[in-house]
């Protein structure tokens, strides 16, 4: 008998941002690259991840689209301020100094509801960022020359679907809400 696949999608929960976030974002990933060379995100990629719950059968979708429309608490701006690294995945991205309080409230009710659904939340703390480069190389991130903070306003909770493929990732929105802002 050959082996069966089990349908299955490599999901994640977002924030998403606007058109005017992404050339902001953008702009900080081309000076960011001038110093640490990689692979630049694709403006159609850049996000929040919120949950990523990895490879998950295609029958679950349908009651993760639902959650994904749950209402929410309130959410507010969101202030990118400055670069960090992870060194592992040699990834550079852009986040917030100080972490917005509604930003964390978000991650604990969606985990919460996701641990409901017998998702097992990371055990690592939630380190709020947006990816701007892969396979980045070693460059100073002080020397990044100063970038006026983004304040992001305007975003949706999204259920995104990821494909990798050899140029990147592809994604997919399966499924988003408009969280109330406060």
């Amino acid at each position: 008998m050959s082996g069966q696949q089990t349908d299955t999608r490599r999901l994640f929960f977002a924030l998403w941002p606007d058109a005017g976030t992404v050339t902001e974002l953008t702009g900080w990933a081309r000076a960011a690259h001038d110093v640490c060379g990689g692979r630049r995100m694709r403006a159609d990629t850049l996000h929040l991840t919120l949950a990523f719950l990895g490879d998950v059968a295609a029958s679950r979708i349908p009651e993760l689209v639902a959650l994904s429309r749950a209402p929410r608490g309130p959410v507010g701006p969101l202030t990118l301020d400055h670069f960090g690294r992870f060194r592992g995945p040699r990834i550079v991205w852009a986040g917030p100094l100080t972490p917005a309080p509604w930003l964390a409230a978000l991650h604990r009710s969606l985990w919460r509801d996701l641990a409901r659904l017998g998702f097992p939340q990371p055990a690592e703390p939630f380190r709020p960022h947006v990816s701007l480069l892969r396979h980045a190389g070693d460059g100073d991130l002080s020397l990044i020359p100063p970038r006026r903070p983004i304040t992001w306003s305007d975003h949706r909770l999204v259920l995104v679907a990821s494909a990798p493929r050899e140029t990147g990732s592809y994604y997919q929105v399966l499924g988003e809400s408009l969280p109330s802002h406060v």
